[in-house]
């Protein structure tokens, strides 16, 4: 990974831009998951609301219902009357009761009274709700006289439905004589849930359809106030009926989108009758819009952050990545030109080393002509021979200058080069100075091996190779060898290794021998950019690769060990050339 990004600038531009992107869809998606469930608790905040707003109106209506009706049934004596079977005097009991409800703001749409054997003694409904007394049946079973509780729930018994209170009616032994079933309108529930929640929109689904105007009946009376109840829960199921069918009854809760507005439907609450036994649901719109834009804006911020963090990371880059390339050029250049220096002392070096002999040469010959003209000997033949060799010298001299001046002109585009004649050319050029310090070099590169690269590449990369085991060699003191070969490797590369008995690199130093300014000499004799700018040369050449290790080799009959530099790079086939 680390190579993959150092090898280019772009790849860290763009992966540091596809971390920041991943960084944004976590936090992202995890914002969004949390308001997600959020609006999950709060949509089950909202049915647990409803659920208790019913249960709480059921019980609290019953209540007033027993309460009331059971006061009255006592003090009217309804109990003795049902025996004594006086339909006249139950009637002129029980007929300013559903009179009474009105006024109370109860909606109580029916009375009915019926004996202990089921038989209906008394009814009062409004006279705009058709009805067959003769039809009607108690809306419970004979438990509730063993019970001798009240039951209620949704029946469908005088209209398609409505909420129904049954109360026993008890005689001075506390004996069930007869039941009490007052009806009251759904719409009592619209109007108190409205109560509670603002804005909510709520309806009865019963029998596969909504449940609106509870048939053909209409109550204009102003002395009931369930007409305006019956008005808010007509409104309600033309509003529901827009989207019924979108509404999946299995589920507690749906999203549904009107428009620009958003909904939460409550399927939650199920109406059961005084049996226990369900029929219908009770459906609740709460208006989520707010909510859902508020999630979105959240979801816009984290997008602009996204943006604005992603232009300050691009400024970020642009002016660091400039400043380190302002960096990395300024050191390059430095090194470069600290390198050409070494270059250079070491070139000159090496030709003052190769000058000394033709100058010493040179000398004798101009002595000789002194002594020789001074005792009178020096003729013409003479003459001519010492300066035959003076040019010898000469030239030998300029030829040396010719190698080393052409060895620091590497051209300025890549051709063809010869792997046996560069190494040939360099060791003839560094020979004096291996002679001067021991050092035997066994070249076995006999192959004409092409590459491409720059002019002198292989020279300029064998000498730094031969003249860094040289120094290293300098601190054996029995034999000292270098072993040049190559061999093919699969593929069409070439490896060529350079193997000295030298003792070897310490393992610390192995992986990063290559790198600027490292060096296992000490710092006054070394700058540790030999092997630097031989790495540097390799990458000029196709596929090309070096590397060290240590090993052990064997050369006339004599096992050695020392450091090898590994050289490798695609040859060129001749007929390619």
């Amino acid at each position: 990974m680390r190579k993959f990004l150092e090898a280019n600038k772009n790849r860290i531009v763009i992966v540091t831009y596809v971390l920041l992107f991943c960084m944004f869809c976590f936090f992202s998606l995890m914002d969004l998951h949390k308001r997600t469930s959020d609006y999950a608790y709060f949509a089950n905040k909202i049915n647990t609301f409803i659920k208790n707003a019913h249960d709480s109106e059921s019980e609290y209506l019953c209540s007033r219902l027993v309460n009331y009706v059971s006061a009255v049934a006592q003090e009217r004596n309804f109990a003795e009357l049902l025996k004594r079977g006086d339909a006249e005097s139950l009637e002129k009991a029980a007929e300013p009761v559903f009179q009474d409800f009105g006024k109370r703001y109860v909606p109580v749409i029916s009375v009915l009274i019926y004996d202990g054997t089921g038989k209906l003694r008394y009814h009062m409904i409004h006279p705009s709700i058709a009805h067959d007394p003769e039809q009607f049946r108690p809306t419970v079973t004979k438990g509730v006289f063993t019970a001798k509780k009240y039951t209620y729930g949704y029946e469908t018994n005088i209209v398609p439905l409505y909420f129904c209170t049954v109360i026993p009616i008890r005689d001075s032994l506390s004996n069930v004589v007869g039941t009490i079933e007052l009806g009251v309108d759904v719409s009592f529930f619209h109007y108190n849930l409205k109560w509670f929640f603002k804005d909510v929109k709520t309806a009865i689904f019963s029998n596969g359809k909504l449940i609106d105007n509870q048939g053909s009946y209409k109550i204009d009376s102003a002395e009931y106030v369930y007409d305006y109840y019956r008005k808010l829960k007509a409104n309600d199921a033309e509003f529901f009926s827009k989207f019924i069918d979108r509404i999946d009854f299995n589920r507690a809760e749906n999203d549904i989108e009107l428009g620009d507005k958003y909904y939460l439907v409550s399927t939650s609450q199920i109406l059961r009758d005084n049996r226990g036994h369900e029929v219908g649901k009770y459906l609740v719109a709460y208006d989520m819009t707010e909510l859902r834009s508020r999630h979105w804006g959240y979801f816009y911020i984290w997008l602009l952050f996204f943006a604005i963090t992603a232009s300050v990371m691009l400024c970020i880059n642009m002016v660091g990545f400039r400043k380190y390339e302002r960096i990395i050029t300024e050191q390059g250049n430095m090194l470069a030109q600290r390198s050409k220096q070494c270059a250079l002392g070491e070139m000159l070096g090496h030709i003052g080393h190769q000058w000394r002999q033709p100058l010493y040469n040179l000398s004798l010959i101009v002595q000789n002509i002194g002594l020789q003209n001074q005792f009178g000997k020096l003729d013409d033949t003479l003459l001519n021979k010492q300066i035959i060799q003076a040019n010898q010298n000469i030239e030998y001299m300029s030829n040396i200058i010719d190698d080393w001046r052409s060895l620091l002109m590497s051209g300025s585009s890549r051709a063809v080069i010869e792997l046996q004649a560069s190494v040939e050319r360099a060791i003839a050029m560094v020979a004096p100075v291996m002679e001067q310090s021991r050092v035997t070099i066994e070249n076995r590169i006999t192959s004409p091996e092409h590459t491409m690269g720059f002019v002198n590449d292989l020279v300029q990369l064998t000498i730094n190779v031969l003249l860094n085991a040289r120094d290293q060699l300098g601190l054996v003191a029995g034999e000292r060898v270098i072993l040049l070969s190559s061999r093919e490797e699969a593929g069409s590369l070439v490896t060529v290794t350079f193997q000295d008995n030298g003792g070897g690199i310490p393992d610390h130093l192995l992986k990063r021998i290559f790198e600027p300014y490292i060096t296992t000499k000490d710092k006054a004799d070394g700058t540790g950019l030999g092997l630097y700018l031989c790495r540097q040369i390799v990458e000029n050449l196709d596929q090309g690769r070096v590397w060290a290790e240590n090993r052990r080799f064997e050369l006339q009959g004599k096992e050695h060990y020392g450091a090898c530099i590994c050289l490798q790079f695609a040859k060129i086939k001749t007929e390619e050339i």
